[in-house]
């Protein structure tokens, strides 16, 4: 809470003893409140989650408190000369362990992958000049790399401390009040109640409540945790297979990612890294969340159809009326943060007030009332993502100072738009492909870090393509690592709560997901589809690029509405012309229709041939 404080009375400019909290000191002080939360938050082992924090968890909270009060004190030297390299051995110890326990933090949030790449990102520097060709760089010494990571713009100061100091912790406090106090338990009821009774409603269910979760938490992990556990065994209830209830889950949670207003992460870093209002990204951000969940929502209708699954019984389907009457306050609180964004542009102090407004709102009946348990509830949740957001925040300024400070961010930038012989769609498709790769072992934030830096402004420059647009392409191939064979982290996940096989699982949650995989350069060749363009514009391609999700689903599934049962050949024209009704160019758009046109008046005039040779 204090953080939060410091956070206001920053954004405001509320002046404290005639100095207005900013810049190096400002930082540090957020720093100071923050870090010794981290090691007690994150547990070193998973033996550890439950446990209270060992005796070396506190020593090292202690330590790391210490040395980042030593930084406060120095603030105002360190805003003047920056310290790099450091200006004495006290100054280069603190460093050097600040550095030490930011890898520790690295490794407990991210494994063991996430640490080996910090690593590379500590030596990397010092032998830069010996590297051959794109890997070549400017050397740099330990004690510059330390003093740049502790005291330089490219480290604890620079993106990390924007994201705290500016932008992240009023949503912070948002997600983890609102969480806090029960919204996942009513977005599930609230999506049962929806789509449950419809056919394959548990597995409609698990799309919309994924949705709906996925917005407060921006977490894969956690949403297919706190959705999962309900949806999968409902799903295998109703006639799903393990695997396929558990790729649903996967899939379902993926898009957690680019739901708005919440995003997580990877959205706030974006908004950081291309220097405009995190308004920006979560409105270019709606089109997209649309698309890939409504064709979640039709790959399982037509599913449920070709298997003839029905929905939940009515007894299990609750009435909307009363779970609005019993959770309108969360939706309140959801709209008041986007109209707050949106149209009153309050700023990073919305989600403050929309917290604020959700605390009263509870207040309105005796079910939501506030009480100590909600409120010790609310805050943890809240810490819990502060201490996520501190550990992994910390130790990503190494890779940042790796970098800039050795200048081989520009040369990868130009090595990449070479290598792509400066053909846009061959510069995506390699940015599409090194995510992908980077996201199967967790490591979906270094990746975009290193690619928003290196292939955005890059294609943005080349293509004309807006920078909001390439950084939502980014964050997609990024999700997409978690159902991506063979190290699907999701979809393992998943297959556990479910009992199903983790290959299997994957592979299915891979053919699902399939949409992400194209829609991405949709939105980058077509700007309209991130809200930028005329009303006209983005409801023609909203909706044609609906018309062709939804033939893609149909062939994907094997099954198409008041068709039938596609055999193998139909299913492989009509993807094919599902693709092209989708892909924003006319003649393509054209092609496509005539394609699915063909195949569906084909099918047409087969079953009557058979009925007329049946009567006959």
């Amino acid at each position: 809470m204090i953080a939060m404080a410091l956070f206001i009375i920053h954004f405001k400019g509320i002046p404290i003893f005639g100095y207005v909290l900013s810049g190096t000191f400002y930082y540090y002080l957020l720093y100071t409140v923050m870090v010794f939360n981290v090691f007690m938050g994150l547990p070193a082992t998973q033996i550890q989650k439950r446990r209270a924090p060992p005796w070396y968890d506190y020593v090292m909270a202690s330590v790391l408190l210490a040395c980042v009060v030593f930084f406060l004190i120095n603030s105002e030297p360190i805003s003047l000369r920056m310290w790099e390299p450091p200006p004495n051995f006290i100054a280069f110890a603190a460093a050097v362990i600040v550095l030490g326990l930011g890898l520790e933090a690295g490794r407990r949030i991210g494994g063991w992958g996430y640490l080996t790449l910090l690593g590379i990102s500590i030596v990397y520097p010092m032998f830069a000049d010996k590297l051959p060709g794109v890997l070549a760089g400017y050397p740099i010494t330990f004690s510059e790399l330390v003093g740049d990571f502790a005291y330089g713009a490219n480290g604890m100061l620079g993106l990390p401390a924007a994201m705290f100091g500016s932008l992240i912790l009023g949503f912070y406090l948002f997600a983890g009040v609102i969480s806090g106090l029960g919204a996942a338990d009513f977005f599930l009821k609230l999506a049962t109640s929806i789509l449950g009774r419809f056919r394959g409603g548990p597995a409609k269910v698990s799309v919309l409540s994924s949705a709906l979760f996925g917005t407060l938490s921006g977490s894969i992990i956690a949403n297919i945790v706190g959705t999962g556990t309900y949806t999968i065994p409902a799903m295998k209830r109703m006639g799903f297979s393990p695997e396929r209830a558990a790729a649903v889950e996967a899939c379902s949670s993926c898009g957690g990612p680019i739901m708005p207003p919440i995003m997580g992460g990877l959205a706030f870093l974006a908004a950081i890294i291309g220097g405009y209002e995190y308004t920006t990204i979560m409105i270019a951000a709606v089109i997209p969340a649309v698309l890939y969940f409504t064709c979640l929502l039709m790959q399982i209708d037509a599913h449920a159809a070709k298997i003839g699954m029905r929905g939940l019984p009515k007894e299990e389907v609750p009435p909307v009326l009363p779970v609005l009457r019993d959770g309108w306050i969360y939706i309140v609180a959801i709209l008041f943060l986007i109209v707050g964004l949106i149209y009153f542009r309050w700023g990073a102090i919305t989600p403050i007030y929309a917290a604020f407004l959700m605390f009263l709102l509870t207040f309105t009946s005796r079910r939501t009332r506030m009480s100590w348990a909600k409120i010790e509830k609310a805050l943890f949740q809240t810490a819990s993502l502060i201490n996520f957001g501190v550990g992994i925040f910390l130790s990503m300024s190494l890779i940042l100072v790796g970098l800039f400070k050795t200048g081989v961010a520009a040369a990868i930038t130009a090595w990449v738009v070479g290598l792509g012989a400066n053909n846009l769609y061959l510069i995506l498709a390699i940015a599409a492909v090194f995510n992908i790769m980077m996201g199967m072992v967790g490591l979906d934030t270094s990746a975009f870090i290193f690619l928003s830096v290196t292939m955005a402004p890059a294609v943005a420059a080349i293509g004309g393509v807006p920078l909001v647009a390439c950084h939502l392409f980014l964050i997609c191939y990024s999700v997409l690592g978690d159902v991506t064979p063979p190290v699907a982290v999701g979809a393992f996940i998943a297959a556990s709560i479910g009992g199903a096989n983790p290959m299997k699982t994957a592979w299915i949650a891979f053919r699902q997901a399939i949409v992400l995989f194209f829609m991405p350069f949709f939105f980058v060749l077509q700007p309209a589809l991130v809200m930028q363009g005329t009303p006209g514009d983005i409801i023609y391609h909203l909706f044609i690029a609906l018309l062709g999700i939804l033939v893609l689903a149909s062939a994907i599934e094997g099954y198409m509405v008041r068709i039938g049962r596609l055999s193998w050949w139909q299913r492989a024209v009509i993807g094919t012309g599902g693709f092209l009704i989708a892909l924003p160019e006319l003649r393509t758009t054209l092609i496509g229709f005539g394609m699915a046109a063909v195949v569906i008046a084909i099918t047409e005039l087969m079953k009557r041939a058979a009925v007329v040779r049946t009567a006959t």
